[in-house]
């Protein structure tokens, strides 16, 4: 069987986390120049997330590998569901991330507070913000126009680092213009809520995931579709359907249905219709390797589901 989306999407992922991972690099050596040079607290904690970032983008470069092969021997439904996987390990990074950053930052209100050298801490931090800015923007884009949570997710990630770092910088531009140096490690503390909260959404669209949680404007997409489809052909030849179920893997939407045919329609007839309804519903889906299966049921005997 073929991979679950075609070569040009396939390269347009893998460049897109290639770039992800090249750039997390980069920054990753700019923010703890940044922090060492300048002690602050809120960059500290924007560096600190840079690992999580490159360890998380690492996992999400592999998962988007593997969510691209095909079924086999082993994994008959294919391998869609890594992607749920990488964005609750990236979560639940961020979360850690977090924590370590307000008990920082926490130490430092403690212990006490010395700056050096801001400007140039600042306009490493800055630079690294705005690229990180753009670089989210794209694969968030990137993610959403291919169907791809793994890309997605790990934009979100990025674009929360570009925050950080746009925080890391207000926050040195007040404790410098204003004296109060302790607006540094405050500013460390609100921006470590924030991305634990930005964590604590990825964790919990990963559970969703892995618990077959259904997209409800999708589901209502395939009941309004699928009613549509057999309009007509419920006059032709009394066929009907319930019990509709979607699912998403990964990606791909897995669509679910009985189909009550009359007692005396022949079954090679009645599963020639179904096949093609099938084929009619994961077209009017518009979304990239929908799979529909579908039951056969004699009107009178409906089965023991309602």
């Amino acid at each position: 069987m073929p991979s679950s989306s075609s070569p040009s999407t396939r390269n347009v992922l893998y460049w897109a986390m290639n770039l992800s991972l090249a750039v997390g690099v980069v920054m990753l050596a700019a923010k703890w120049t940044a922090y060492l040079l300048t002690g602050s607290s809120v960059i500290f904690s924007d560096a600190a997330e840079s690992v999580v970032h490159i360890v998380a983008v690492w996992f999400a470069w592999y998962a988007i590998r593997l969510t691209e092969r095909p079924p086999d021997a082993e994994h008959h439904y294919g391998h869609e569901k890594i992607a749920f996987i990488s964005a609750g390990v990236e979560g639940a990074l961020i979360c850690i991330a977090a924590v370590v950053i307000i008990g920082s930052a926490i130490q430092k209100l403690v212990v006490g507070i010395e700056l050096q050298r801001l400007d140039i801490g600042m306009s490493i931090t800055a630079g690294a913000g705005a690229l990180n800015a753009l670089l989210g923007w794209y694969l968030i884009r990137t993610g959403r126009n291919n169907h791809s949570l793994t890309v997605e997710a790990n934009g979100k990630h990025v674009m929360t680092d570009a925050w950080t770092s746009a925080g890391a910088v207000l926050g040195l531009i007040l404790a410098q213009w204003t004296g109060l140096l302790w607006l540094d490690p405050v500013m460390a503390i609100l921006f470590g809520a924030n991305i634990l909260w930005e964590g604590g959404r990825l964790v919990i669209t990963s559970v969703d995931g892995l618990l077959d949680r259904t997209d409800a404007t999708l589901e209502q997409r395939a009941h309004s579709l699928l009613t549509d489809l057999l309009a007509g052909k419920l006059k032709d030849t009394g066929v009907t359907y319930h019990r509709l179920r979607l699912r998403m893997s990964g990606h791909i939407p897995h669509i679910d249905f009985h189909l009550q045919f009359p007692d005396e329609m022949p079954i090679a007839e009645a599963h020639q219709l179904a096949t093609e309804i099938e084929e009619q519903l994961r077209l009017a889906m518009e979304r990239p390797n929908t799979e529909v299966f579908t039951h056969l049921e004699p009107t009178t005997h409906p089965g023991d589901h309602p």
